[in-house]
């Protein structure tokens, strides 16, 4: 595994929005099983990107958003 390398967490919503997978994302701290414990040092040193996509099964049309979460 390349720890330099970016690294995407994704969610999946349907009838809901993008922004609702992301702050699912950020409030249950998907990312922090990529940062060190304490008093570890940091292993992993690329970008972490949150992608939510979404899909509106009335409308039938998917959505996308990704966020940085960690630089």
């Amino acid at each position: 595994m390349d720890k330099n390398a970016d690294c995407i967490i994704l969610e999946l919503k349907v009838d809901a929005s993008p922004e609702e997978a992301i702050e699912q994302i950020r409030c249950r701290k998907y990312a922090q099983r990529f940062q060190p414990k304490l008093g570890e040092k940091q292993i992993y040193t690329g970008c972490i990107l949150a992608v939510g996509i979404s899909y509106d099964r009335k409308e039938k049309v998917h959505r996308c958003r990704v966020e940085e979460v960690r630089r």
